[in-house]
Formats: structure tokens, sequence, C-alpha cells
């Protein structure tokens, strides 16, 4: 019998509520997911507005793991089980597809793919009604808020904050004609296909290169994802 080999890898990025962290650090370890790293995050709403909504905590939970595209079905499927990610401010999960990896990682995602043997259901994503993508946006520390206003006002519905630290080269120093601060604000915001370029514009205008923010941002595909809320 020839052994089924994924050619496929994806990254699995999971956002939660922080009182929700040791249930999902439960589900990864029950499916043994060969690499994740876990980061605090925070949500883009102030205190306030999350204990009138029922939002939870601001404060986040973000998981970013590597696995083949049949785990992450199953990792998937996991989450929608233990997890209620449509109910409001709990959560979501998407997935970015990835073009290349180690080999190490590669061989270490295909014998976790091998060991699995989950048996859930066979509707384990969420069809998306729309193409949606990740953008990402990076400024320095303080400024997030100026990033979050401008991509709300271009239709996004909210993001989630972490902090980071540059490292940039005199190259790109002299080239972009700045200062690279170490200490930088890392905005995700999942967002329709059709909103991004809009949404991109805004937050450039708004918050790049030319603004104190000294922001520059990007997108990635979303192949699949659960706790959307649509999107007028």
């Amino acid at each position: 019998m020839v052994e089924k080999v994924e050619r496929y890898l994806e990254a699995l990025i999971t956002i939660v509520d922080y009182s929700l962290g040791n249930l999902l650090k439960k589900i990864y370890k029950r499916d043994e997911v060969p690499f994740y790293l876990l980061s605090h995050g925070y949500g883009s709403a102030d205190s306030e507005i999350y204990e009138l909504l029922g939002f939870g905590s601001p404060k986040k939970l973000v998981a970013i793991s590597i696995q083949s595209t049949s785990l992450t079905k199953q990792i998937l499927a996991r989450l929608r089980e233990r997890i209620d990610l449509y109910k409001a401010g709990t959560g979501i999960a998407f997935t970015i597809p990835l073009d290349s990896s180690s080999s190490v990682l590669w061989k270490l995602c295909q014998q976790a793919n091998k060991d699995n043997t989950y048996m859930g259901s066979e509707d384990q994503t969420m069809d998306l009604k729309e193409p949606y993508a990740l953008i990402v946006t990076i400024v320095n520390r303080g400024h997030s808020d100026l990033v979050m206003t401008a991509a709300k006002t271009a239709g996004a519905t909210g993001g989630t904050l972490l902090h980071g630290l540059g490292l940039g080269s005199k190259e790109a120093e002299k080239f972009l004609g700045i200062t690279i601060q170490p200490e930088k604000d890392v905005i995700l915001i999942l967002a329709p296909q059709a909103k991004k370029p809009q949404i991109m514009e805004k937050i450039t205008h708004d918050a790049g290169l030319n603004t104190t923010g000294r922001g520059i941002c990007f997108s990635l595909p979303v192949n699949n994802a659960l706790g959307l809320i649509d999107q007028d």
C-alpha cells in the first residue's frame, strides 16, 4: 500500500477570548498539532464596549499553527465542536496557504498527519460566500488606533492587536528614509476581498510612511474560516 503524502501545508490562525485559552490549548494538544505558537493579543474595541455587549475580555489569545491541509480540517472540526465561534466576541479561525517550508517542518507535518486518525464530520470548514483576505499592518508602537479608525471608516468590522519588535537593516532605513523604531504594533484585520483595496488605501493614507505611524501593510489570501459574521 502506498503511503499518502500531503503536498500542501497551511497556517491556521485562531484568535479567541482569553478566557478560552486553556480550552484552545487542550484542543491543540489532543490533536497533536506538530508546530504552533501562542501570543497575547487585544481586540479593537474599548473595555467598556466589551462589557456592555458581552464580548468577554478585550485580551485575546492568538495561536498560529502549521500543519497539513487534512489536519487543518480536523482541527477546525474540533474547534467547531468545542467552541461556539459564531457567538459574538468569542473568536475566529482562518487558514492561509503556505508556498514552501523547511524540509524538517514538512517531514514533521507529514508524520503528524500519518499519526492522526480523527473521524469527524466531512463538513469541517466554513464555505466562504466571498473571498477573504488577512490585512496585516505594522506601525510604530502606540499608533494602532490610527489604523483601526482608518480601517473601520473603509468598512472593516474589527481587528486584533499584537506587539512586536522591528529588526530593520541600514539599507531598509536608507530606502524608506526613516529610522526603524524597535517597538511595533501589528494589527490583523480579516476582511472581504471586495473591501480590501479601500481598507488598505485608507490605512496607507492615514497611518502610512508619511504619517507619525510610519506604517506598512500587506495582505494574505484566506482559504477557510470559522466564526465570521456576515458583513454588509
